[in-house]
C-alpha cells in the first residue's frame, strides 16, 4: 500500500491567492499541514494582468503555508478558472496489462494519455482530461475500472483546453515565486470536490461559485460534469455598488459587505440543510427586518441590503440563462449549491429559489483535519478542493507508488529553502 504523500493546492483568484499544503494518508485521507492567503490585485477575470502583483501574492501565500507546515514546497497544483476554455469530446484506448487481465492504474493512465492525443490549436493548451465513462471489453457506464477483468480498456472523456498564453503567464508568475506547476485543475471541479456530496453529483446538482469578478457555474449529473460556464459578475461588483450607493470609499464598502457575510455565515449550520426557495420565501424575505422593500434611504441597513439584492438578482438572472437547458431537462433535482466569497451575503438562497426555482444551500467544505487533530477551519475551500481533486486522480495514485518517502521530500524542501537563503544572504 502506498505511503504518505505531500500535496500542495494553489488557487489564484481576483481578490486573493490561497494555498493549502496537505499530507495524504495511505487510505487517501487528507491532513492539512499548512495554509496561507494573500491579497491579490493582478488577476482579472481569469487572466494575469500584472505579473509582479500575482508573483508577490503567490510568494506571500506560499511562505505563510510553508512556515505553518514547517518545510518548503517547490511544486504546486494550480486551479484554473473556467474562463476562455474550450472542450472536446474524445476517446482513448489501451490494452489491459495487469495480472489475470485485471485493469491497473497504469492501464487507466495510458487510456487517459491516449485521450489527450488530438489536434490542438496552437493558441490552446490542455488543462485536464475529465473521464465521462470507462468501457471494458465493450461494457460501458463504468466509473472506476481498476480491478475489473478484461483485455481492452476505453475511456470516453472531455478534454478541457485553455488559452496557452494565459497558462504560460500563470506558470511564469509561479516560476518567479520559486515554484513549478505540478498540474492544472479546473476550478469548478476543485470547488465541487470541496463542497458537493457524491450523492448530489450522482443525482444532479448545479454548483455556483461567486468569486471576486466572475461567477463560475458547473452542472453535475451521474457522477460527472455536464456543463461549465461563467458570467462576468461577482463580489467586487457588489462592493462597488455599495460604495456608489452609500457614497463611501471602496474599503469601507468592502468592510460593510464582509460584516454582512459574517452575519450570514453565523447562522449557517454545518449540517448542510437545504433551503427550498419559492414565492413564499421571497415574500418572507421582504417582510424580514433586513429586507425592507420600502425602507427610506436614510435607513442605512435596509438601503445596503436593497443594493445587494439588486446586484445578486442580476447575477442570478445570468445564472438562470446559463443553466436553463440543464434545469429544463430535470438534471438538477438536488438544486443549487453556492460557494465563493461573493455568496456569503444574506439573501442568496432565497433569491436562488425565486429565480432558479430550485432548492438551494450554501456549500460547506468537507471536514479535513489539521495536523494535531483540530478542525481545518478558516481555509480556502477552492485550494482545499484542488488538493482533494488531485488526491482522487488516478495519475496521482499511480505516482505515489514510485514517489520518494515524505522524509526525503521534506529534506529536499529544506535544502531548497537553505539554498535560497544562502543566495539571498550573499
Amino acid at each position: 500500500m502506498p505511503g504518505r504523500s505531500i500535496v500542495a493546492g494553489l488557487d489564484i483568484g481576483s481578490t486573493k491567492v490561497a494555498e493549502v499544503i496537505a499530507r495524504v494518508g495511505p487510505d487517501g485521507d487528507i491532513e492539512v499541514l499548512g495554509a496561507g492567503e494573500s491579497l491579490c490585485q493582478g488577476f482579472r477575470r481569469g487572466l494575469v494582468v500584472d505579473v509582479d502583483a500575482v508573483t508577490d501574492a503567490v510568494k506571500a501565500a506560499n511562505n505563510r503555508a510553508c512556515h505553518m507546515a514547517g518545510f518548503d514546497i517547490r511544486s504546486v497544483c494550480v486551479g484554473v478558472p473556467a474562463v476562455h476554455t474550450a472542450s472536446v469530446e474524445t476517446r482513448g484506448v489501451a490494452a489491459v496489462s495487469g495480472d489475470d487481465d485485471a485493469v491497473t492504474p497504469k492501464d487507466v493512465k495510458r487510456a487517459l494519455d491516449a485521450a489527450r492525443v488530438l489536434a490542438i490549436p496552437p493558441d490552446r493548451e490542455v488543462i485536464c482530461v475529465l473521464p465521462k465513462e470507462y468501457i471494458v471489453d465493450g461494457v460501458g457506464s463504468i466509473r472506476s475500472p481498476e480491478g475489473m477483468t478484461g483485455v481492452r480498456l476505453e475511456v470516453d472523456a472531455r478534454v478541457i483546453m485553455g488559452q496557452a498564453a494565459s497558462l504560460a503567464n500563470i506558470a511564469a508568475c509561479l516560476s518567479r515565486a520559486g515554484l513549478t506547476v505540478a498540474g492544472h485543475v479546473l476550478s469548478p471541479m476543485a470547488a465541487a470536490k470541496a463542497v458537493l456530496e457524491p450523492d448530489e453529483c450522482e443525482r444532479g446538482v448545479i454548483l455556483v461559485d461567486i468569486g471576486g469578478q466572475i461567477t463560475q457555474i458547473a452542472s453535475f449529473y451521474e457522477g460527472g460534469p455536464v456543463m461549465f460556464s461563467w458570467v462576468p459578475a461577482g463580489g467586487v461588483h457588489v462592493t462597488n455598488d455599495i460604495a456608489i450607493g452609500m457614497k463611501v470609499p471602496v474599503e469601507q464598502a468592502e468592510s460593510l459587505k464582509r460584516q454582512m457575510g459574517r452575519q450570514g455565515a453565523a447562522g449557517m449550520s454545518r449540517s448542510r440543510a437545504i433551503r427550498t426557495g419559492d414565492a413564499g420565501q421571497a415574500q418572507r424575505r421582504k417582510q424580514s427586518p433586513h429586507w425592507q422593500a420600502d425602507a427610506a434611504p436614510g435607513d442605512d441597513e435596509g438601503f445596503i441590503y436593497r443594493i445587494v439584492d439588486a446586484r445578486l438578482r442580476e447575477i442570478l438572472e445570468l445564472v438562470e440563462e446559463e443553466t436553463r437547458q440543464v434545469r429544463s431537462k430535470g438534471l438538477a433535482p438536488c438544486g443549487v449549491v453556492f460557494t465563493g466569497g461573493g455568496s456569503l451575503v444574506p439573501g442568496v438562497l432565497d433569491l436562488a429559489g425565486e429565480i432558479l426555482g430550485l432548492p438551494a444551500r450554501m456549500g460547506v467544505p468537507f471536514e479535513a483535519r489539521w495536523r494535531g487533530g483540530r478542525e481545518a477551519g478558516g481555509i480556502s475551500p477552492e485550494a482545499l478542493g484542488v488538493v482533494a481533486y488531485v488526491v482522487n486522480d488516478p495519475v496521482f495514485r499511480l505516482s505515489r507508488e514510485t514517489r520518494s518517502s515524505p522524509i526525503r521530500e521534506m529534506l529536499a524542501g529544506v535544502r531548497g529553502w537553505f539554498g535560497d537563503f544562502v543566495k539571498d544572504f550573499f
